[in-house]
């Protein structure tokens, strides 16, 4: 592997399933082309490549939701809202 920052290869935008299976599938044909390269829906490295996917997709989706409820215009949760109105010095 070469001996570079990989980190500003990677796109950290992808934010659903799809995007994510393809982000991991080309980071493996960029970086491994040698040890991985059957990406076949058959193959059981795809699994892996799947479920990642999925952790990925179902984290984005829970941090889109707790930075919607960090911001008081946005926030639903009737607890949340209250706390950031006494934080504000609002007595709800």
């Amino acid at each position: 592997m070469p001996a570079h920052d990989v980190s500003r290869d990677v796109k950290y935008l992808n934010k659903d399933f799809a995007s994510f299976r393809n982000s991991l599938i080309e980071f493996a044909q960029t970086y491994f082309p040698n040890t991985y390269n059957d990406f076949n829906e058959s193959d059981p490295g795809m699994m892996f490549i799947e479920m990642a996917s999925y952790v990925g997709d179902v984290l984005s989706y829970y941090i889109d939701e707790q930075f919607k409820e960090s911001m008081l215009s946005f926030a639903e949760e009737k607890r949340t809202i209250y706390q950031m109105a006494q934080g504000y010095g609002y007595k709800p």
